[in-house]
Parts: C-alpha cells; structure tokens; sequence
C-alpha cells in the first residue's frame, strides 16, 4: 500500500486497490442482506448480484496484471460505513419493513460503486491503458445494471406498500386493494343475481296464485245496481239486485210476454 501518492500512475492503482476493497466488502454485506431479505424477488437480486460481484472481483485482480503490478488492498472506508449504516438500520427496523431498508443501502452503494467504475475508466483511457479500461468498463456495466434492477424493485414496493407479512408477503397496497375490489364486485354480483331471482319467483308464485284461485273460485258477477224505477216500465223493483240468475229470469219474462201492439186494443187500426 502506498504510503504517500506522488504520481497520476500511483493515485490510479490506489484507487483500483480501493475498488477491489470495495468490491470484497460489498459480497461480504450482499449475503447479510440476503439473510435479512423478506421478499423473495429480493433474495434472488441480491444473490444473482453476488454472482456479478464475485467475477467483478476477478476482473479487478486482472487488471492489475495487465499493469504488471501486484494485487494492492487499498482501504475503501465508504463501503465499511454503508455496510455498518445498513447493520445498525437493520436492528432497529421492524422485520415487516426490512426490505424497504435493504434496497435503501443497496442503491446508496450502487451509485457509490458507478461513480467509482467511471472515474476508473477515465484514467485507465488517460494513462492509455485501453485494455483495463474495458475490463473495468465491464465492471462498471454491471454496476449500472444491479442498479437499475435495485431501483425498479425499490420503486415497485414504495408503490405497493413496503411492508411484508407472512400472510400475504410480497402483496402490496395496490395488490390488496384490486383483491378486496374484485370480492367486493363478485359479491355484489351475487347478491344482484339473487335478488332477481327471488324476484322471478315471487312474480311465479303470484301468478300460480291466481290460476289456483280462477280454477277454485269461478268468476261471477255480482254487481249490485239498486234501481228506483217502477217495475211496469221493465226496469229494476226497489232493492232488487242484478246479478246472473236475476238477468237470465228477468230475459225468459221478456220472451214470453206478447208484442205490445198485440195486447193493445186497436193496434191494427
């Protein structure tokens, strides 16, 4: 490790020393979080990033041999605090909201890391290093992508609610919301269809009802008409009702009495 940084060629390898620091302390942290993680989907990232990290490292350790220069372990002390910040958060944070902190840290680190990569590239091209300017290019490539997936996962449980509960972990607000909403309307369908239903039948069992009643109970009418005109002009006595036994009697009288002008004297004259 350099005691003192006296040219551009030193300050590079410094900080390429620096970034393979960076680099152990992040897959060491990498595999807390996922011990830590709730959600699956979170596990996997962390996990698949790991992965990543652990050729990063690899790249690293070739670049300084196509430096000719010995694998140096300069200190990163941003990583270590990151790393310590995410502990502490971690033992004070409700396990229901972890992952909400977990994916805090990771993207903090990400950009820390990007930034880290592209200054490297920078001076790798300056010092015409072009062949470790792309393997670190690769490595900065990466970054950007864990960083982007951090980012879409962070934004994705902000939106759906952050916290996690073994009932339903992974679910969100929104998913909570469209389930209860789907309930509600299904539920509401069903109380619909059978209060038509119930409907229908009353509607049947009137109009059974009433068949019943006109097979039972044949129709008659039984209109009462209270008549005040004398009886020899054919009209109604008083108090006499008209119903059908009265018509037909009072029709067959009718029938039989003879023509007027037959009973009166002189109608042929």
């Amino acid at each position: 490790m350099f005691e003192r940084l006296n040219s551009p060629e030193q300050i590079f390898s410094y900080k390429l020393g620096a970034a393979l620091t960076m680099e152990r302390d992040t897959l060491e942290m990498l595999g807390d979080l996922e011990d830590a993680a709730q959600r699956p989907e979170l596990k996997q990232l962390l996990r698949e990033h790991a992965a990543e990290t652990r050729v990063q490292i690899e790249t690293i350790e070739q670049c300084f041999a196509l430096l000719g220069e010995e694998v140096d372990d300069s200190p990163c002390p941003v990583t270590k605090a990151l790393a310590a910040e995410a502990k502490a958060n971690l033992k004070k944070t409700d396990d229901s909201l972890v992952d909400a902190v977990i994916l805090a840290g990771a993207l903090e680190t990400e950009y820390h890391e990007q930034a880290v990569y592209e200054t490297l590239v920078i001076h790798a091209r300056a010092r015409g290093a072009e062949r470790v300017a792309v393997l670190l290019e690769s490595n900065l490539n990466v970054e950007q992508g864990a960083g982007a997936r951090v980012k879409a996962l962070t934004q994705q449980i902000a939106t759906t609610g952050v916290a996690t509960t073994p009932a339903n972990e992974g679910m969100g607000g929104v998913a909570k919301a469209g389930l209860a909403a789907g309930v509600a309307a299904t539920v509401g369908a069903a109380a619909a269809a059978a209060s038509k239903v119930a409907e229908n039948k009353g509607k049947e069992q009137a109009r059974e009802a009433a068949e019943e009643s006109l097979r039972t109970q044949p129709a008659t009418t039984s209109t009462t008409t209270t008549a005040t005109t004398p009886a020899t002009t054919g009209g109604l006595a008083e108090g006499e009702e008209l119903n059908d036994d009265a018509l037909q009697d009072r029709t067959a009288h009718s029938e039989a009495r003879p023509a007027v002008d037959e009973e009166r004297p002189g109608a042929n004259l």
